[in-house]
């Protein structure tokens, strides 16, 4: 057997077929969708959070996010263990659930600063940092710039 013929043929072209028709451009109801790679298939099928558990975890960090939201209670809504739940969590979305509910702050403060001409240590308590200097180091570690200049640049 050489090295480019596949050990089991069946297989191979089973496998070849599935590759092909996924790649495929699918005919959307609205139109021409892009296809998925085989790759992108078996990543959004395998490990991570269910989606209604994670659907669960989001809209909680949401509306609790000026409180102190810890990996426990975010682990109970998705009925997983604490550790089950930050490395499911970590597959499903890219990040620990630490860095996940961070980002939301950050966003939230950019849109209180945007939005509102409330001050610096009220938006912070507000995003759920426990103070200003806390939520101007996250902030400029995420948005690249201090929460004062992204508010004068949005005006």
């Amino acid at each position: 057997m050489t090295d480019e013929s596949p050990k089991y043929p069946a297989m191979w072209e089973t496998a070849i077929a599935v590759s092909t028709a996924v790649a495929a451009p699918v005919a959307a109801a609205a139109g021409e969708a892009d296809a998925l790679s085989v790759v992108q298939l078996r990543t959004r099928i395998r490990g991570g959070l269910p989606p209604r558990a994670l659907r669960r975890v989001r809209e909680f960090i949401e509306t609790h996010l000026e409180e102190n939201i810890s990996i426990r209670t975010l682990a109970t809504i998705a009925g997983l263990s604490m550790y089950h739940f930050a490395r499911a969590f970590k597959q499903s979305e890219g990040m620990t659930p630490h860095g996940y509910l961070v980002q939301c702050r950050v966003r939230r403060a950019q849109d209180l600063l945007a939005a509102t001409d409330l001050p610096l240590s009220e938006i912070a308590l507000a995003s759920g940092f426990a103070d200003q200097s806390h939520c101007a180091r996250r902030f400029r570690e995420h948005v690249g710039v201090t929460p004062s200049s992204y508010r004068w640049s949005m005006r």
